[in-house]
Protein backbone atom coordinates (compact mmCIF):
# COMPACT_ATOMS: atom_id res chain seq x y z
CA UNK A 1 0.00 0.00 0.00
CA UNK A 2 1.52 3.20 -1.17
CA UNK A 3 2.12 5.70 1.82
CA UNK A 4 0.02 9.26 2.01
CA UNK A 5 3.68 11.10 1.82
CA UNK A 6 4.13 9.40 -1.73
CA UNK A 7 0.64 9.84 -3.33
CA UNK A 8 0.84 13.78 -2.38
CA UNK A 9 4.55 13.73 -4.23
CA UNK A 10 3.13 11.64 -7.35
CA UNK A 11 -0.06 14.33 -7.29
CA UNK A 12 2.15 17.20 -7.37
CA UNK A 13 4.47 15.64 -9.91
CA UNK A 14 1.01 14.39 -12.79
CA UNK A 15 -0.37 18.30 -11.75
CA UNK A 16 -0.18 21.21 -14.35
CA UNK A 17 2.44 23.31 -12.46
CA UNK A 18 3.30 26.55 -13.93
CA UNK A 19 5.34 26.74 -17.38
CA UNK A 20 8.47 28.16 -15.11
CA UNK A 21 8.17 24.87 -12.72
CA UNK A 22 7.81 22.71 -15.67
CA UNK A 23 10.69 23.32 -17.19
CA UNK A 24 13.49 23.61 -14.20
CA UNK A 25 12.06 19.96 -13.43
CA UNK A 26 12.78 18.70 -16.77
CA UNK A 27 16.62 20.43 -16.68
CA UNK A 28 16.97 18.60 -13.57
CA UNK A 29 16.07 15.56 -15.09
CA UNK A 30 18.10 15.98 -18.23
CA UNK A 31 21.19 17.38 -16.11
CA UNK A 32 21.18 13.91 -14.04
CA UNK A 33 20.76 12.05 -16.70
CA UNK A 34 23.23 12.98 -18.82
CA UNK A 35 25.73 13.06 -15.65
CA UNK A 36 24.54 9.27 -15.16
CA UNK A 37 24.99 8.42 -18.75
CA UNK A 38 28.79 9.99 -18.38
CA UNK A 39 29.32 7.62 -15.42
CA UNK A 40 28.21 5.04 -16.99
CA UNK A 41 30.27 5.22 -20.16
CA UNK A 42 33.33 6.23 -18.22
CA UNK A 43 33.17 3.50 -16.24
CA UNK A 44 31.90 0.98 -18.65
CA UNK A 45 35.44 2.30 -20.98
CA UNK A 46 37.83 1.52 -17.70
CA UNK A 47 36.11 -1.43 -16.99
CA UNK A 48 36.75 -2.94 -20.62
CA UNK A 49 39.95 -1.60 -20.76
CA UNK A 50 40.93 -3.15 -17.82
CA UNK A 51 39.27 -6.68 -18.75
CA UNK A 52 40.92 -6.47 -22.29
CA UNK A 53 44.28 -6.25 -20.90
CA UNK A 54 44.08 -8.65 -18.32
CA UNK A 55 42.54 -11.25 -21.01
CA UNK A 56 45.44 -10.39 -23.50
CA UNK A 57 47.70 -11.15 -21.39
CA UNK A 58 46.19 -14.12 -20.34
CA UNK A 59 45.44 -15.20 -23.64
CA UNK A 60 49.05 -15.31 -24.76
CA UNK A 61 50.30 -16.26 -21.81
CA UNK A 62 49.49 -18.38 -18.49
CA UNK A 63 48.52 -17.15 -14.98
CA UNK A 64 51.50 -18.29 -13.23
CA UNK A 65 55.05 -18.72 -14.77
CA UNK A 66 58.21 -20.91 -13.01
CA UNK A 67 61.74 -19.37 -13.84
CA UNK A 68 64.60 -22.44 -13.39
CA UNK A 69 67.04 -20.70 -11.32
CA UNK A 70 69.56 -22.77 -11.84
CA UNK A 71 71.49 -24.78 -15.07
CA UNK A 72 70.25 -28.05 -13.35
CA UNK A 73 66.38 -27.32 -12.60
CA UNK A 74 66.44 -25.99 -16.52
CA UNK A 75 67.83 -29.01 -17.80
CA UNK A 76 64.66 -30.75 -16.12
CA UNK A 77 62.01 -29.45 -14.80
CA UNK A 78 60.32 -32.47 -14.97
CA UNK A 79 60.06 -33.61 -11.16
CA UNK A 80 58.74 -29.65 -10.07
CA UNK A 81 56.65 -29.88 -12.78
CA UNK A 82 54.90 -32.65 -11.51
CA UNK A 83 54.93 -31.79 -7.51
CA UNK A 84 53.25 -28.15 -9.27
CA UNK A 85 50.57 -30.44 -10.66
CA UNK A 86 49.76 -32.46 -7.83
CA UNK A 87 47.99 -29.05 -6.58
CA UNK A 88 44.70 -28.44 -5.73
CA UNK A 89 44.68 -25.23 -8.23
CA UNK A 90 46.56 -26.11 -10.22
CA UNK A 91 44.75 -27.61 -13.61
CA UNK A 92 47.40 -27.86 -16.52
CA UNK A 93 51.12 -26.73 -17.20
CA UNK A 94 52.98 -26.52 -20.29
CA UNK A 95 57.32 -26.40 -20.38
CA UNK A 96 57.94 -23.47 -23.29
CA UNK A 97 61.44 -21.57 -24.22
CA UNK A 98 61.21 -17.65 -24.02
CA UNK A 99 63.93 -16.32 -26.26
CA UNK A 100 65.09 -12.70 -27.09
CA UNK A 101 65.87 -12.09 -30.28
CA UNK A 102 65.50 -10.23 -33.83
CA UNK A 103 63.67 -10.55 -36.75
CA UNK A 104 64.52 -9.48 -40.13
CA UNK A 105 63.28 -9.60 -43.62
CA UNK A 106 64.16 -8.68 -47.40
CA UNK A 107 62.50 -5.50 -47.03
CA UNK A 108 63.91 -4.82 -43.25
CA UNK A 109 66.97 -5.94 -43.28
CA UNK A 110 68.13 -4.09 -40.04
CA UNK A 111 65.29 -5.96 -38.59
CA UNK A 112 63.53 -5.51 -35.02
CA UNK A 113 63.46 -6.77 -31.82
CA UNK A 114 61.27 -9.70 -30.88
CA UNK A 115 60.71 -12.14 -28.20
CA UNK A 116 60.57 -15.94 -29.42
CA UNK A 117 58.78 -18.41 -27.44
CA UNK A 118 58.95 -22.09 -28.41
CA UNK A 119 55.74 -24.29 -27.54
CA UNK A 120 54.58 -27.49 -28.11
CA UNK A 121 50.92 -26.95 -29.09
CA UNK A 122 49.24 -29.89 -27.51
CA UNK A 123 50.38 -29.01 -24.03
CA UNK A 124 50.11 -25.20 -24.83
CA UNK A 125 46.54 -24.77 -25.78
CA UNK A 126 45.75 -26.26 -22.28
CA UNK A 127 47.47 -23.11 -20.41
CA UNK A 128 46.73 -20.23 -22.64
CA UNK A 129 44.19 -19.07 -25.47
CA UNK A 130 46.13 -20.44 -27.98
CA UNK A 131 43.38 -21.89 -30.43
CA UNK A 132 41.48 -18.57 -30.04
CA UNK A 133 44.16 -16.56 -32.42
CA UNK A 134 46.65 -19.97 -33.39
CA UNK A 135 44.64 -22.65 -34.08
CA UNK A 136 45.89 -25.74 -35.94
CA UNK A 137 48.85 -25.00 -34.22
CA UNK A 138 50.66 -28.19 -35.29
CA UNK A 139 50.34 -27.81 -38.68
CA UNK A 140 51.43 -24.54 -39.00
CA UNK A 141 54.71 -24.51 -36.25
CA UNK A 142 56.52 -27.27 -38.76
CA UNK A 143 59.68 -28.12 -37.57
CA UNK A 144 60.99 -27.75 -41.24
CA UNK A 145 62.79 -30.48 -43.75
CA UNK A 146 65.90 -29.98 -46.85
CA UNK A 147 63.53 -28.06 -48.70
CA UNK A 148 61.53 -26.29 -46.62
CA UNK A 149 62.75 -24.02 -43.40
CA UNK A 150 60.73 -24.33 -40.40
CA UNK A 151 57.40 -22.68 -40.30
CA UNK A 152 56.41 -19.47 -37.64
CA UNK A 153 53.40 -17.80 -36.71
CA UNK A 154 54.12 -13.98 -36.28
CA UNK A 155 51.68 -10.94 -34.62
CA UNK A 156 49.91 -8.78 -37.37
CA UNK A 157 52.02 -5.60 -36.16
CA UNK A 158 55.41 -7.40 -36.80
CA UNK A 159 54.27 -8.30 -40.01
CA UNK A 160 53.42 -5.17 -40.99
CA UNK A 161 56.78 -3.81 -39.48
CA UNK A 162 58.97 -6.63 -41.63
CA UNK A 163 56.47 -6.06 -44.81
CA UNK A 164 55.77 -9.79 -45.10
CA UNK A 165 53.00 -11.66 -45.92
CA UNK A 166 52.28 -15.03 -45.14
CA UNK A 167 54.52 -17.97 -47.25
CA UNK A 168 57.22 -15.02 -47.17
CA UNK A 169 60.58 -15.91 -45.66
CA UNK A 170 62.11 -14.06 -42.60
CA UNK A 171 65.42 -14.25 -40.58
CA UNK A 172 65.43 -15.00 -36.80
CA UNK A 173 68.31 -14.60 -34.78
CA UNK A 174 69.15 -15.60 -31.02
CA UNK A 175 72.31 -15.38 -28.88
CA UNK A 176 74.08 -18.80 -28.67
CA UNK A 177 73.37 -20.64 -25.74
CA UNK A 178 75.61 -23.43 -26.04
CA UNK A 179 76.56 -24.60 -22.56
CA UNK A 180 80.43 -22.66 -22.24
CA UNK A 181 80.19 -20.25 -24.85
CA UNK A 182 79.83 -16.97 -25.68
CA UNK A 183 75.99 -15.46 -25.63
CA UNK A 184 77.66 -12.63 -27.83
CA UNK A 185 77.76 -14.96 -30.56
CA UNK A 186 74.09 -15.00 -32.79
CA UNK A 187 72.58 -17.91 -34.05
CA UNK A 188 70.47 -16.92 -37.01
CA UNK A 189 67.95 -19.58 -39.70
CA UNK A 190 65.39 -18.97 -42.17
CA UNK A 191 61.81 -19.44 -41.58
CA UNK A 192 59.15 -19.49 -43.44
CA UNK A 193 55.55 -17.19 -42.70
CA UNK A 194 53.18 -19.70 -42.08
CA UNK A 195 50.72 -17.50 -40.02
CA UNK A 196 50.07 -13.91 -39.11
CA UNK A 197 48.29 -13.76 -35.81
CA UNK A 198 45.95 -11.18 -33.89
CA UNK A 199 45.80 -11.04 -30.00
CA UNK A 200 44.30 -7.43 -30.07
CA UNK A 201 47.25 -6.91 -27.27
CA UNK A 202 49.85 -4.63 -29.26
CA UNK A 203 53.06 -6.16 -27.45
CA UNK A 204 52.11 -9.80 -28.77
CA UNK A 205 51.00 -8.41 -31.78
CA UNK A 206 54.56 -6.23 -32.35
CA UNK A 207 56.78 -8.16 -31.04
CA UNK A 208 56.31 -12.21 -30.63
CA UNK A 209 56.71 -14.74 -32.97
CA UNK A 210 55.73 -19.17 -32.19
CA UNK A 211 57.96 -21.50 -32.88
CA UNK A 212 58.10 -25.30 -32.16
CA UNK A 213 59.86 -25.54 -29.06
CA UNK A 214 62.42 -28.11 -30.41
CA UNK A 215 63.08 -26.17 -33.28
CA UNK A 216 63.77 -22.93 -30.90
CA UNK A 217 65.88 -25.35 -28.79
CA UNK A 218 68.24 -26.42 -31.50
CA UNK A 219 68.27 -22.43 -32.91
CA UNK A 220 69.90 -21.73 -29.43
CA UNK A 221 71.58 -24.42 -28.51
CA UNK A 222 69.92 -24.73 -25.40
CA UNK A 223 71.03 -27.82 -23.18
CA UNK A 224 67.68 -27.71 -21.27
CA UNK A 225 64.45 -29.13 -22.45
CA UNK A 226 62.82 -25.78 -21.00
CA UNK A 227 63.71 -22.53 -19.43
CA UNK A 228 59.91 -21.52 -18.59
CA UNK A 229 56.82 -23.91 -17.16
CA UNK A 230 53.21 -22.27 -17.51
CA UNK A 231 50.75 -22.91 -15.45
CA UNK A 232 47.09 -22.59 -15.84
CA UNK A 233 44.85 -22.12 -12.34
CA UNK A 234 41.55 -23.42 -12.09
CA UNK A 235 40.48 -19.33 -11.66
CA UNK A 236 42.37 -15.80 -11.76
CA UNK A 237 40.86 -15.38 -8.28
CA UNK A 238 43.75 -15.10 -5.22
CA UNK A 239 46.40 -15.63 -8.20
CA UNK A 240 49.21 -14.29 -5.30
CA UNK A 241 48.24 -16.49 -2.84
CA UNK A 242 48.17 -20.17 -5.85
CA UNK A 243 51.91 -18.43 -6.84
CA UNK A 244 52.92 -18.94 -3.14
CA UNK A 245 51.90 -22.64 -3.22
CA UNK A 246 53.35 -23.25 -6.43
CA UNK A 247 56.75 -21.75 -5.32
CA UNK A 248 56.35 -23.98 -2.27
CA UNK A 249 55.61 -26.84 -4.42
CA UNK A 250 58.57 -26.21 -6.91
CA UNK A 251 61.22 -25.47 -4.72
CA UNK A 252 64.04 -23.14 -4.26
CA UNK A 253 65.64 -23.66 -7.53
CA UNK A 254 62.70 -22.06 -9.70
CA UNK A 255 61.40 -18.21 -9.06
CA UNK A 256 57.56 -18.10 -9.46
CA UNK A 257 55.65 -14.81 -10.60
CA UNK A 258 51.87 -13.95 -11.65
CA UNK A 259 50.42 -12.25 -14.25
CA UNK A 260 49.37 -9.60 -11.55
CA UNK A 261 52.88 -9.37 -10.44
CA UNK A 262 54.41 -8.31 -13.64
CA UNK A 263 51.43 -5.77 -14.31
CA UNK A 264 50.98 -4.41 -10.80
CA UNK A 265 52.28 -1.05 -11.77
CA UNK A 266 49.82 -0.96 -14.84
CA UNK A 267 47.10 -2.22 -12.83
CA UNK A 268 47.29 -0.15 -9.93
CA UNK A 269 47.26 3.05 -12.16
CA UNK A 270 44.20 1.67 -13.81
CA UNK A 271 42.33 1.44 -10.36
CA UNK A 272 43.62 4.67 -9.51
CA UNK A 273 42.75 6.01 -12.64
CA UNK A 274 38.91 4.50 -12.45
CA UNK A 275 38.19 5.47 -9.11
CA UNK A 276 39.45 9.82 -10.08
CA UNK A 277 37.31 9.57 -12.99
CA UNK A 278 34.61 8.49 -10.92
CA UNK A 279 34.60 11.10 -8.91
CA UNK A 280 35.68 13.72 -11.00
CA UNK A 281 32.84 12.94 -13.32
CA UNK A 282 29.89 12.69 -10.46
CA UNK A 283 30.21 16.08 -9.57
CA UNK A 284 28.65 16.48 -13.02
CA UNK A 285 25.83 14.52 -11.25
CA UNK A 286 25.84 16.85 -7.88
CA UNK A 287 26.05 20.30 -10.06
CA UNK A 288 22.75 18.86 -11.75
CA UNK A 289 21.28 18.58 -8.34
CA UNK A 290 21.10 22.15 -8.21
CA UNK A 291 18.09 21.95 -10.55
CA UNK A 292 16.27 19.91 -8.15
CA UNK A 293 16.64 22.03 -5.29
CA UNK A 294 15.08 25.22 -7.43
CA UNK A 295 12.62 23.03 -8.61
CA UNK A 296 11.33 21.62 -5.11
CA UNK A 297 11.82 25.30 -3.48
CA UNK A 298 9.32 26.86 -6.63
CA UNK A 299 7.26 23.83 -5.88
CA UNK A 300 7.12 24.66 -2.23
CA UNK A 301 6.23 28.37 -2.73
CA UNK A 302 3.45 27.26 -5.31
CA UNK A 303 1.62 24.70 -3.16
CA UNK A 304 1.74 26.94 -0.05
CA UNK A 305 -1.95 27.07 0.43
CA UNK A 306 -1.71 23.17 0.04
CA UNK A 307 0.52 23.13 3.06
CA UNK A 308 -1.28 25.55 5.63
CA UNK A 309 -4.69 23.42 4.42
CA UNK A 310 -3.33 20.09 4.91
CA UNK A 311 -1.55 21.72 8.30
CA UNK A 312 -4.93 22.95 9.11
CA UNK A 313 -6.45 19.71 9.05
CA UNK A 314 -3.71 18.44 10.98
CA UNK A 315 -0.84 16.85 9.04
CA UNK A 316 2.27 17.27 11.04
CA UNK A 317 5.85 19.34 9.70
CA UNK A 318 7.22 16.26 9.18
CA UNK A 319 4.81 14.71 6.54
CA UNK A 320 5.54 17.73 4.36
CA UNK A 321 9.32 17.13 4.52
CA UNK A 322 8.61 13.30 3.29
CA UNK A 323 6.94 14.22 0.19
CA UNK A 324 9.33 16.83 -0.69
CA UNK A 325 12.31 14.09 0.24
CA UNK A 326 10.25 11.93 -2.38
CA UNK A 327 9.11 14.15 -4.85
CA UNK A 328 13.00 15.18 -5.32
CA UNK A 329 13.84 10.88 -5.10
CA UNK A 330 11.02 10.89 -8.01
CA UNK A 331 12.80 13.64 -10.30
CA UNK A 332 16.46 12.35 -9.28
CA UNK A 333 15.43 8.94 -9.89
CA UNK A 334 13.72 9.27 -13.10
CA UNK A 335 17.29 10.82 -14.37
CA UNK A 336 19.25 8.55 -13.05
CA UNK A 337 17.11 5.47 -15.04
CA UNK A 338 17.16 7.93 -18.13
CA UNK A 339 20.99 8.49 -17.75
CA UNK A 340 21.90 4.75 -16.91
CA UNK A 341 20.00 3.56 -20.15
CA UNK A 342 21.44 5.92 -22.34
CA UNK A 343 25.17 5.05 -20.86
CA UNK A 344 24.52 1.16 -21.69
CA UNK A 345 22.64 2.35 -24.36
CA UNK A 346 26.22 3.90 -25.75
CA UNK A 347 28.24 1.91 -24.57
CA UNK A 348 26.41 -1.40 -26.86
CA UNK A 349 27.12 0.77 -29.29
CA UNK A 350 30.47 1.57 -28.98
CA UNK A 351 31.26 -1.84 -28.20
CA UNK A 352 29.53 -3.78 -31.19
CA UNK A 353 30.22 -1.84 -33.93
CA UNK A 354 33.86 -1.36 -32.23
CA UNK A 355 34.10 2.53 -32.68
CA UNK A 356 36.87 2.74 -30.62
CA UNK A 357 39.90 1.39 -32.03
CA UNK A 358 43.22 2.84 -32.29
CA UNK A 359 46.69 3.22 -35.48
CA UNK A 360 49.25 1.26 -34.58
CA UNK A 361 50.85 4.38 -33.16
CA UNK A 362 48.28 4.88 -30.33
CA UNK A 363 47.94 1.24 -29.96
CA UNK A 364 51.84 1.40 -28.60
CA UNK A 365 50.89 3.45 -25.74
CA UNK A 366 47.57 2.13 -24.77
CA UNK A 367 48.72 -1.43 -25.14
CA UNK A 368 45.62 -2.57 -27.19
CA UNK A 369 44.11 -1.91 -30.38
CA UNK A 370 40.16 -1.24 -29.70
CA UNK A 371 38.77 -1.07 -26.61
CA UNK A 372 35.46 -2.34 -25.98
CA UNK A 373 32.88 -0.84 -23.07
CA UNK A 374 32.25 -3.13 -19.87
CA UNK A 375 28.93 -2.32 -18.10
CA UNK A 376 29.54 -3.87 -14.83
CA UNK A 377 26.82 -4.29 -12.09
CA UNK A 378 29.13 -3.50 -9.39
CA UNK A 379 30.35 -0.14 -11.02
CA UNK A 380 25.72 0.67 -11.83
CA UNK A 381 25.84 -0.11 -7.87
CA UNK A 382 28.04 2.10 -7.12
CA UNK A 383 26.38 4.87 -9.83
CA UNK A 384 22.99 4.50 -8.46
CA UNK A 385 24.38 4.76 -5.17
CA UNK A 386 26.18 7.97 -5.37
CA UNK A 387 23.15 9.53 -7.44
CA UNK A 388 20.83 8.80 -4.51
CA UNK A 389 22.92 10.26 -1.39
CA UNK A 390 23.46 13.55 -3.50
CA UNK A 391 19.93 13.63 -4.57
CA UNK A 392 18.65 12.89 -1.23
CA UNK A 393 21.09 15.77 -0.04
CA UNK A 394 20.08 17.93 -2.40
CA UNK A 395 16.50 17.45 -1.92
CA UNK A 396 17.02 18.56 2.55
CA UNK A 397 16.68 21.38 2.56
CA UNK A 398 13.85 22.64 0.58
CA UNK A 399 11.95 19.50 2.43
CA UNK A 400 13.07 20.96 5.71
CA UNK A 401 11.81 24.35 4.47
CA UNK A 402 8.87 22.85 3.74
CA UNK A 403 8.01 21.30 6.93
CA UNK A 404 8.33 25.10 8.35
CA UNK A 405 5.90 26.90 6.15
CA UNK A 406 4.17 29.16 8.83
CA UNK A 407 0.06 28.33 8.83
CA UNK A 408 -0.88 31.79 9.33
CA UNK A 409 1.22 33.09 6.45
CA UNK A 410 0.23 30.12 4.07
CA UNK A 411 -3.82 30.92 4.40
CA UNK A 412 -3.48 34.75 4.98
CA UNK A 413 -5.59 35.25 1.50
CA UNK A 414 -7.09 32.29 1.65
Amino acid sequence: MKSLAFEVALSYLRARSSRLVSSVSLLSIAGIGLGVAALVVAMGLLSGYQREIRENLIGANAEVVLFPLSTAAEADPSAAERRVALLRRVRATARVIYQSGLASSSATPDGTDVVLKGIEPSTERRVSKLDSYLPDAERILTRGSAGSPPGAAVGVELARLLDVREGDTIALSVPDNTPGGTSLVARTAPFRVARIFRTNFYESDSGLVFLDREVLRNLAHMSGKANVIEIKLDTIGDTEEAARQIGKAAGKEFSVTDWRSLNTGLFSALRIQQTTLFFVIGLIVAVSTFNIVATLVMTVKEKKRDIGVLTALGAEPTFFSRVFLVLGGLLGGAGVLAGIAFGALVCWVMTAFRLLRFPPGVAEIYFVSYIPFRVRPLDLAAIVGFSALVILLASWLPARRAGRVDIAEALRYE
